[in-house]
C-alpha cells in the first residue's frame, strides 16, 4: 500500500490542492513532456521538414519552435499558481458555464484523437518490424495491424486509469529508455552517413507541404498539448511548471524532428527514395538490423504519449460532471476515456489515406484551440494584469467572479467564435495572403485584439444580472466552499 499511496494526485479532483499534493518536481514536469513530444508524429513531421530544405528545418527546431512553447509553458506557470485544471484555466475569459462546457467537451475528444493519431503511427511501425517489411505505406487493415492497435491502446489506456501518479513514474522510465535506444538509433544513423552528407541533402521537386504550412503546423502542435494544467497544477514550484514544460517539450520534439529528418535524408541518399514516412526509424533500424532497438522506441514513445493525453481526457470529462464527483478524482472519467480510446484507434483504418486523416485532424483542432489560447492569455496579461483569484475559479456558481451572465462571458465567447472564424475562414477567402504569412499568427492576433476591444466595451455597459448580484450581496461573495489548499 506504500507504492500506491504515493499516487495522491490520483485523487486529487478538481479543487484546491494542499502543498503536500505538489508533488512534481522540476524533473518530474521535464521528463513528462520530454516522453510525450519525444514520439512518433515527431519522427513524422521531422520528415516532412527535411523534404522542405534545410534551412526550414534549422529554423523551424531552433527557433519558431523554442519561441511558440514560451505562450504554452506560460499556461503551466498560471495553472501552478491557481491550482487550476487545463479546463479551469479557460473560465476568466469565457465564464464558468462557458470555459467548462467549451473546453471539457474539446479537450476530452481532441486529446482521444491525439491519441488516435500516436496509437496507429507506432502500430504500423510495429507491423513493419514484426513482418520485416520496411517498404509498406501508413495503410492497410492487416490483421497484425489490428491486433497491435489493441495491444497499444489497452496498456496506455491501463496505464492512464491509475493516474498522475502513477504517469509520474512511467515517464521517469519511458524517458530513461528512450534516452538509451533512441541514443542507439541516433548513433547507428551518424554512423552510416557523414554529418556533412546528411546536411547537404537537398530534395528535388516541390515539397509536399510549403514552409508557411509547417509553421502552422507547429503552432497547433505545441498549443493543442492541452493537458498541460492537469501536470503543472502539481507542481512544487513556479520554475518548475514554466522552465521545466518548456525545456521538456523543446528538447524531446527537437531530438526526435531531427532523427526523422535525418532517416529521410539518409535513405534517401541510400535508395533514392524520398518520402516523408521514411522518417518513421522502422524502416531505417531494419536495414541496419536494429530492429528490437526501433519497436523499443515507438513502443514506449507511444505509451508515454498517450497515457497523459488520456490523462488530460479524463480530468476534462470529469469537469463535466457534478460538483461531488468533480471533488472525489478522477479515477470513474479516467477508465471511461481509455475504454473510449481503445475503439477509436481504429478510426484511421476508415481512411484511404493516413496522411489526409492526420493533416485534416491538425486543421480541425488548430482552429477551435489557438484562438482559444489566444483569448486566455490575453486575458491573462492584458485585462487582468496577471492577477486571479485562484479558489474562485473553482466555485461552479453564480457567486464566482468569473461567472459572467448566465455563466458566459459574452466578450469572451464572441472573440473566440470571431476567431474560430477566421482561422477556418482566411485561408478560403484570401488563399493568396494565406500563403503567404499562413493563418496562425492572424488568427491570434484577431482574437487577442477583438476580445479587448469587446472587454472594454462590456466594461461600459455592465449586464443587469451583475448589478443584481452586487446589490444583493452588499458585503461581497460569500465565502469558498472549498479550503485553502
Amino acid at each position: 500500500m506504500g507504492f500506491f499511496s504515493s499516487w495522491s494526485p490520483d485523487h486529487a479532483g478538481i479543487r484546491p490542492l494542499s502543498s503536500r499534493e505538489r508533488i512534481y518536481g522540476f524533473f518530474d514536469l521535464f521528463w513528462n513532456w520530454f516522453g510525450d513530444s519525444a514520439n512518433a508524429s515527431s519522427w513524422y513531421f521531422g520528415g516532412l521538414l527535411a523534404m522542405a530544405g534545410l534551412p526550414v528545418l534549422l529554423w523551424n527546431t531552433f527557433l519558431w519552435t523554442p519561441l511558440i512553447i514560451l505562450p504554452w509553458a506560460l499556461l503551466g506557470l498560471i495553472a501552478r499558481r491557481t491550482g487550476a485544471t487545463t479546463v479551469l484555466l479557460a473560465i476568466p475569459a469565457l465564464g464558468v458555464r462557458g470555459g467548462t462546457l467549451f473546453l471539457g467537451v474539446a479537450e476530452t475528444f481532441v486529446q482521444i484523437g491525439w491519441t488516435t493519431v500516436t496509437t496507429y503511427i507506432g502500430a504500423v511501425s510495429l507491423v513493419r518490424i514484426w513482418e520485416g517489411n520496411s517498404q509498406d505505406s501508413l495503410s492497410g487493415h492487416s490483421l497484425p495491424l489490428v491486433l497491435f492497435l489493441l495491444l497499444i491502446a489497452l496498456v496506455q489506456g491501463i496505464t492512464a486509469s491509475l493516474g498522475a501518479g502513477a504517469i509520474r513514474w512511467l515517464k521517469w522510465i519511458a524517458s530513461l529508455l528512450l534516452l538509451f535506444f533512441g541514443g542507439i538509433e541516433t548513433w547507428q544513423l551518424l554512423s552510416q552517413w557523414r554529418l556533412r552528407d546528411l546536411l547537404a541533402f537537398h530534395a528535388k521537386g516541390a515539397p509536399p507541404l510549403s514552409p508557411v504550412r509547417l509553421f502552422d503546423i507547429s503552432f497547433v502542435n505545441i498549443w493543442t498539448w492541452l493537458q498541460i494544467g492537469d501536470f503543472s497544477r502539481f507542481s512544487k514550484t513556479g520554475r518548475g511548471a514554466f522552465l521545466g514544460s518548456w525545456l521538456g517539450l523543446w528538447i524531446g520534439q527537437a531530438w526526435f524532428v531531427l532523427v526523422g529528418a535525418a532517416a529521410v535524408a539518409g535513405l534517401a541518399l541510400l535508395t533514392g527514395h524520398l518520402s516523408a514516412e521514411d522518417s518513421d526509424p522502422s524502416r531505417l533500424m531494419a536495414r541496419l538490423g536494429l530492429s528490437w532497438v526501433a519497436l523499443s522506441v515507438i513502443f514506449l514513445s507511444c505509451v508515454s504519449v498517450s497515457s497523459s493525453n488520456l490523462y488530460g481526457a479524463g480530468l476534462a470529462l470529469l469537469s463535466l460532471r457534478g460538483e461531488k464527483v468533480r471533488r472525489e478524482g478522477p479515477g470513474s472519467s479516467l477508465i471511461i476515456v481509455s475504454l473510449l480510446s481503445v475503439g477509436t484507434a481504429f478510426l484511421p483504418l476508415l481512411f484511404s489515406s493516413f496522411i489526409g486523416y492526420f493533416t485534416d485532424f491538425l486543421t480541425m483542432i488548430g482552429g477551435l484551440f489557438l484562438p482559444l489560447w489566444s483569448l486566455v492569455l490575453t486575458d491573462f496579461l492584458f485585462v487582468r494584469k496577471g492577477k486571479l483569484k485562484g479558489e474562485a475559479l473553482f466555485d461552479p456558481t453564480a457567486s464566482s467572479p468569473y461567472w459572467g451572465r448566465g455563466g458566459f462571458n459574452r466578450a469572451g465567447i464572441s472573440a473566440l467564435l470571431a476567431g474560430i472564424l477566421f482561422y477556418y475562414g482566411f485561408p478560403l477567402l484570401f488563399p493568396e495572403k494565406a500563403g503567404l504569412i499562413g493563418v496562425s499568427l492572424p488568427a491570434i492576433l484577431w482574437t487577442g485584439a477583438l476580445y479587448v476591444v469587446l472587454g472594454k466595451i462590456s466594461e461600459k455597459t455592465p449586464d443587469r444580472e451583475n448589478k443584481k448580484r452586487e446589490k444583493a450581496s452588499p458585503g461581497g461573495p460569500p465565502p469558498s466552499r472549498y479550503p485553502a489548499g
